[in-house]
């Protein structure tokens, strides 16, 4: 059997999609990349520059999924490398009953489901350590606003009480006090030596047999010293007991999103729907352009909230700008966007686009999704490239270190350093044709309850759930992750939203699928009247009438960045509470159709281990260990009532979160509609 037979037999068993053919070589500029024509004229001027992007990159190692990959490791796609010590590195083929390879054993004598287990785990623990890095610094600073010793303010005592609430901190204490309790417990849950973490035990419901398997976490450093020493050479073997520890890391994950997007609204408000715009086009000509890019939203807000300060604006307007305009990239930009409005340029694939734009003052980063190629962008333009974080340096970046205590003053630093760098602009500018799309972003489970409470002020999740047990709502998928350019970009996102939401099925969404869905249009009351099923335009025409709005809410509920699927958790918590019944037992589940980063694997991971069925639309590099394909995807489900399962194909994912919702239905006595004799749309063709 050949390495290609051996692959393609493991794929089968994954449910993914090995039908695509081999495409010619061709430039760059004829192959299919992208569902957004603003980004593919990006790409296009870009190649007129002499610029290579991701998307050039990856073009190299055979384009979107649809091209098989002509340059990639074999063994690392498979899981199969092992770098653990000075022995390898090994790449071994996995062992088959069929035929005899001479190296199926690491040179310790490691099998390809310990080589494949070990890499897993690996990921998901730097995936949890990103997360879990970022909550430490909301934490922190909520800590020392308390102290007084920061410019931030607490602008949501209400939340605050409601967490300590949860946190059974009953006391009469000031504001103060509490917030220094609940901020000293969410450091304790990050960096402590204690047996669970509190905001794991508060917030998401454990049932028997979580601890059982003892996937309760402790804290996440302690877990993650453990996971460390574990991945050693010479240590932990046992493939099961790796996936089971990357299952208590998920939920470790899980608990470090609730800290950061809990303690966020304390300090800079609640999200609530807000209109704005996603382009491109949102670049402005005439104004200082700042691009904020990465995940922790700290200085972020600083920069907002100084954008507007009159002694700024003068400054801008005295060198030939109109005024400053701040754009939000990634997630950061996503924070900025659900409290504030701030407008979207793009998200993680078109970082070095929005740079090529020419039109960049300062484009300033703190950290993750942060691509290194941005340095060599920012050299042939004017722009300014500032770094902010410690965990985030660039060898060519202007480095402002950011620390909480002095924000303020490091905010204004930077849009005085964009301000002046505003008469260096050159003359070669460029954005796509076209205008920005218009967007209504910032659910939260407060704002939802809020608009419902117009509805049943007695009981407001009551609508909600009656909604969803008559089939006007028959279910709710969480779009979340990347945007990837293994993939047609986009498409897969924007594709099973269209399936799910003609079949009335509600889309909740974060992160850069967030954003795939916004360029796609699908976050208007208008998108509701094309793209939603009869039954669920109903409830969103109703939900909009409650909202105060003269048109439906959107088809597609924008939650926020990556921590913000905290949020969707909670939600469906809140159901599952409502309900009686286990977050397994819903009809819900998660797509993660593009995913790229690792910390999407620990976000999965923890889903799944929550009780949620999880769609990957890119495969993970676990195809060389049949023992792990099947604890992910068959074992997992009996485990935990979650599980993974791999679909390429984006139509025939949303037919598979289909049969999964009327299963949950069906389980609940609520299986009434027989929607899947309903055809499914073919994958409409798409073109740059």
């Amino acid at each position: 059997m050949t390495h290609k037979e051996t692959k393609q037999e493991t794929t089968q068993e994954l449910n993914i999609n090995s039908t695509g053919s081999e495409l010619p070589e061709k430039e760059m500029e004829s192959l299919k990349v992208t569902l957004d024509n603003e980004t593919a004229e990006m790409i296009k001027h870009a190649e007129r520059l002499g610029i290579d992007t991701v998307f050039h990159r990856q073009s190299k190692y055979g384009g979107p999924s649809m091209c098989k990959d002509k340059s990639r490791c074999y063994f690392g796609t498979m899981g199969l490398c092992c770098r653990q010590c000075g022995m390898g590195p090994c790449r071994i083929r996995q062992e088959d009953l069929q035929k005899s390879y001479k190296i199926n054993k690491g040179t310790c004598g490691a099998s390809a489901d310990t080589i494949v287990a070990r890499n897993l785990i690996m990921m998901v623990a730097r995936g949890t350590s990103a997360h879990a890095s970022h909550a430490r610094h909301i934490a922190s600073t909520l800590l020392k606003t308390a102290q007084n010793k920061t410019p931030y303010t607490i602008k949501e005592p209400g939340k605050l009480r409601a967490i300590a609430a949860r946190l059974n901190i009953h006391e009469a204490r000031s504001v103060q006090e509490v917030a220094e309790k609940v901020s000293s417990i969410a450091l304790s849950d990050i960096l402590g030596s204690g047996e669970s973490m509190s905001f794991s035990t508060s917030y998401c419901k454990t049932s028997r047999t979580h601890n059982e398997l003892k996937l309760i976490p402790r804290s996440v450093g302690r877990e993650l010293l453990d996971e460390e020493h574990e991945t050693a050479m010479g240590t932990m073997a046992d493939p099961e007991m790796f996936v089971l520890h990357a299952a208590r890391l998920g939920m470790a994950d899980i608990a470090s999103l609730v800290i950061s997007s809990e303690i966020a609204d304390v300090l800079f408000g609640i999200p609530t729907p807000v209109g704005s715009k996603i382009g491109f086009n949102v670049l402005d000509k005439n104004k200082v352009n700042i691009v904020i890019h990465g995940h922790v939203q700290l200085l972020s807000e600083k920069i907002v909230e100084f954008s507007e300060d009159r002694e700024l604006i003068d400054k801008a307007r005295s060198l030939g700008a109109t005024g400053i305009n701040v754009v939000g990239c990634c997630c950061t930009g996503n924070e900025v966007l659900i409290r504030h409005g701030v407008p979207l340029v793009g998200s993680n694939l078109q970082q070095e686009l929005i740079i090529a734009t020419g039109l960049v003052e300062g484009f300033v980063v703190d950290v993750q999704c942060i691509y290194p190629n941005i340095e060599n962008v920012a050299r042939r333009f004017h722009t300014k490239l500032i770094s902010t974080m410690e965990e985030a340096r660039f060898a060519s970046a202007t480095h402002i270190p950011f620390n909480e205590e002095n924000a303020d003053e490091i905010a204004k630093n930077i849009l005085n350093m964009a301000i002046e760098n505003f008469p260096n602009r050159g003359k070669n500018v460029f954005v796509p044709h076209g205008e920005p799309r218009d967007m209504i972003a910032g659910f939260s489970v407060e704002a939802i309850e809020r608009i419902l409470s117009n509805i049943n002020p007695d009981d407001p999740l009551k609508p909600l759930i009656g909604n969803i047990a008559s089939g006007n709502i028959y279910g709710i998928v969480l779009l979340a992750g990347c945007t990837s350019p293994k993939v047609i970009a986009d498409a897969s996102h924007v594709t099973i939203a269209k399936e799910l939401l003609a079949r009335n099925v509600l889309i909740a969404a974060t992160g850069c699928a967030a954003q795939a869905c916004a360029r796609a249009g699908l976050l208007t009351g208008d998108a509701t009247e094309k793209y939603a099923g009869d039954k669920l335009k109903e409830v969103l025409r109703s939900l909009g009438k409650a909202a105060g709005y003269d048109k439906p809410l959107p088809p597609v509920w924008h939650f926020g960045g990556c921590s913000d699927n905290s949020r969707v958790i909670l939600l469906a918590y809140a159901l599952a509470r409502k309900l009686g019944v286990e977050i397994k037992d819903l009809p819900i589940a998660v797509s993660a159709a593009e995913w790229v980063a690792e910390k999407a694997t620990a976000i999965g991971t923890g889903s799944v281990a929550l009780g949620m069925t999880v769609h990957l639309g890119i495969t993970p590099p676990i195809l060389g260990s049949q023992a792990v394909v099947s604890l992910l995807t068959q074992r997992a489900e009996q485990l935990f009532g979650g599980r993974f399962f791999v679909e390429p194909d984006p139509v025939r994912a949303a037919k598979i979160l289909l049969e999964h919702i009327e299963q949950a239905r069906g389980k609940l006595g609520i299986s009434t509609l027989n929607i899947l004799e309903k055809p499914l749309n073919s994958m409409p063709e798409l073109k740059v």
